[in-house]
């Protein structure tokens, strides 16, 4: 019996071999109508393999644009960091760093999952507002504000382009499945056309290994 696709098998290999046993229907007599059967399952696929690759690119791009955003953010609460650290020497009795940062350090909130750093750099900028429009630490409100608003636009158009590749995906799988049904369908017509043993010869098997071996070695004439 001939080699059916199967479900893990990639897109690629549906295609190929869809694609050789359209070739091998071609040219034979009376299997025209097989061709012209699995034609459009082919080309279904085909689209639905290529939006794939397109929402996945699309996500790398999301990734990457959310990594460039959260290192501008990194650096505006370091810029934070820093110019409160200066304040405090030279204000030694009117210390801010610890208003800002309660634990002591900055670290811990750059190194922190995207969403758990833009909560607490939310948190930082609203003690920024707190000190007053005429405190030294003001002029860093807009900056880190506008980083905070820029990461979580990144995170949610992540979100989405993720989302848009899982669906993707599973059309990818519908158009599969619905190619290899018409594989299937087109065998069990060529039994009834040809018989089993002649039906056998549209569909693609793979070469033994011994067969390909010869063929290369084989001496020239």
């Amino acid at each position: 019996m001939a080699k059916l696709l199967n479900d893990k098998m990639s897109s690629q290999v549906h295609i190929n071999n869809s694609n050789r046993h359209t070739r091998l229907c071609k040219q034979t007599k009376g299997a025209e109508g097989l061709a012209e059967a699995i034609a459009p399952k082919i080309i279904v696929l085909k689209e639905k393999r290529d939006e794939t690759d397109k929402k996945r690119e699309l996500y790398d791009a999301a990734h990457d644009d959310l990594m460039l955003r959260d290192a501008v953010l990194d650096d505006s609460i370091r810029n934070v960091a820093d110019v409160a650290k200066q304040y405090d020497r030279n204000n030694p009795g009117r210390p801010v760093f610890t208003m800002l940062f309660p634990d002591g350090k900055y670290s811990d909130i750059v190194r922190a999952p995207f969403a758990k750093e833009v909560d607490k750099a939310n948190q930082i900028a609203e003690r920024i507002k707190a000190l007053g429009e005429e405190h030294v630490l003001a002029v860093q409100y807009a900056p880190l504000t506008r980083a905070i608003a820029e990461v979580r636009t990144a995170i949610s158009n992540k979100q989405q382009a993720k989302t848009n590749v899982e669906m993707a995906v599973a059309n990818e799988g519908l158009a599969q499945a619905d190619l290899r049904k018409q594989y299937e369908f087109n065998y069990l017509d060529a039994v009834k056309l040809f018989g089993r043993k002649y039906a056998d010869r549209l569909f693609p098997r793979t070469v033994s290994k011994a067969k390909v071996e010869e063929e290369v070695t084989a001496p020239e004439v």
